[in-house]
Formats: structure tokens, sequence, C-alpha cells
């Protein structure tokens, strides 16, 4: 069995960001919604749009910051020095935000990305984000071939779940744009199946749940995610997969022929996710009396 990589960063790489060298790059994030930090293992990305605007990662005399070239369709402009040392160094990335985000904006990122982004940023601090029943620890996790678009962790919004730090659910999310990505090679079947399998090995949930405990509480130490308390542990509840279908066409059919074909687990349970309208935090569906 691979081992997972443990996510999270170093405690000087956390007090850099909070108040330190790194300090005006987690500014930028928390002020600006198109924006939201991942964090992997001792090294974090900037997401915009669901493309990644800047990987920053520790180094052995600093920091390394890197913007991958190939959004610059006609020609990359001179970017800032890669190692980072200085506030002015820092500065320097930061004044070619703009350019960048012009550059992904251009060379148009994918839907199903960029809403995972607006799903991370409605329920983790965005102006619903308290009232969610879920948060998001991760977006993009990788495990050997096994690609998950987001973990997050269940935790109710009524005030006595609120209250609780452990216990909460573990929860995996598979954002699906449009019918089109229902089905074939990357559709919802080879995605169920690749997540039963990595669930059927208890080490691997085991190993994920250490790692987004310790993933949440970094982001809510760097105030990258609006909770009041840290996480302490995680419910032995199978963990939840959630199905988030975006833009599905109820007339095509597709959904339910993949619905119907979906193999069954006893290591997880799967629930086809409802929305509030048209806005992206999740709820757990109440009956409403009368």
């Amino acid at each position: 069995m691979v081992a997972i990589a443990g996510r999270g960063l170093s405690p000087a790489f956390i007090d850099d960001l909070r108040r330190g060298l790194l300090a005006p790059i987690r500014e930028r994030v928390v002020r600006d919604q198109t924006l939201c930090i991942a964090l992997r293992e001792n090294y974090l990305n900037v997401y915009y749009r669901g493309a990644n605007l800047l990987q920053v990662s520790a180094v052995a005399d600093g920091y390394a910051v890197f913007f991958d070239t190939k959004y610059f369709r006609t020609g990359a402009p001179t970017l800032p020095s890669e190692r980072v040392r200085t506030a002015a160094d820092v500065a320097a990335w930061l004044a070619v935000v703009p350019l960048l985000k012009e550059a992904i904006d251009l060379d148009q990122p994918g839907e199903e990305r960029e809403a995972q982004q607006l799903i991370l940023r409605d329920n983790n601090f965005g102006s619903v984000a308290r009232s969610t029943d879920y948060y998001v620890c991760d977006i993009e996790y990788a495990h050997g071939k096994s690609r998950f678009d987001i973990v997050a962790v269940r935790w109710p919004s009524t005030p006595t779940e609120r209250k609780k730090t452990r216990g909460h659910r573990l929860v995996l999310g598979e954002v699906k744009f449009g019918d089109d990505a229902l089905d074939g090679k990357s559709g919802l079947v080879a995605h169920v199946t690749d997540v039963n399998n990595f669930c059927a090995i208890e080490a691997n949930v085991a190993a994920m749940k250490r790692e987004m405990v310790r993933v949440f509480n970094q982001q809510r130490a760097l105030g990258l995610v609006d909770c009041d308390k840290d996480l302490e542990g995680f419910s032995d509840e199978p963990p939840l997969l959630l199905l988030l279908l975006a833009n599905h066409d109820e007339g095509s059919g597709k959904l339910r022929k993949a619905l119907s074909e979906l193999p069954r687990s006893e290591h997880t349970e799967l629930r086809v996710v409802s929305g509030s309208y048209i806005g992206y935090g999740l709820w757990d569906r109440v009956t409403a009396a009368g």
C-alpha cells in the first residue's frame, strides 16, 4: 500500500504566513474571495477559478513561488524570481497577481474545477458559511492514482452540533459539471468504484482523517475557515460520498442511468447533494413542518 503523503505545513511555515514573510500573501487571499489556499506537504497552492495561481514551497533558504507559464498563450512575460527571501520579493509576486489572473481568465479554466472552488468558498468563509452543514478541508486531493475533488467534514450548523469538536463525519465529494461528465472513463461509476476501493482499506481512511484534522486546524489558524473551534477528530462512521452535480439536465436521462449502474459498498454512504437554489452552500435536507 502506498503511504499517504502528510498534508500540512511546518510550524515555521505557518508562522511566516500568520505574521512573517508570507503574511501579505495570506492577507491577500483572505481579502480576495476569488482566491483560496489549499495546504499540501509543506507547500501550498493558491487557487483562482480552480486553477493554480501560485504554488509556494518551503526550500532550504526561504521559499519558492511558481506560476505555470502555460497559461500565457502568446508568450510569457518576465516574472519575479522564483526564490523568495525578502518582503520585496513577496511584494513583487503580489504585484503581478492581476496579470496572472488575466492569463488564467483568457485560458478558460475548467468549469468543474471552478465549481469546486466556489463550493469551498461558500462553505468555508463566504457569507453563509456559518449556516451550512459542511466545511471543506481540501480540494484536489491525490492518493496514488486516486483523485478526490473535495474532502470535507460534515459539521451540522445546529447549536448543539457546532459546539462539538469531535465525532463529525468524514466526507468525500465528487463534482460533475453538466451531464456529459456523468459517464465514460471519468464518470460516476469509475469515481465511485475508486472511492470504494480506497475506503475499503481502513488504514487509508484513518490516515486521511489524521491529515484532515491537521489541515482543517491549520486553515482555521490562518483565518481561512470561518469556524470558532478546532476539529479534534472524526466519527467512526463510514465516510459520506457526496455527488455534487452542477447544471444537471433533468430531461437527459443520463443521471438516472449512471445512478442505476453505481456499485454498492459497505465502506461509504452515497448521497446526491441538494444545493440551495443556485448557490453552492451545502445543507442536509430537512422536511418542513406542515
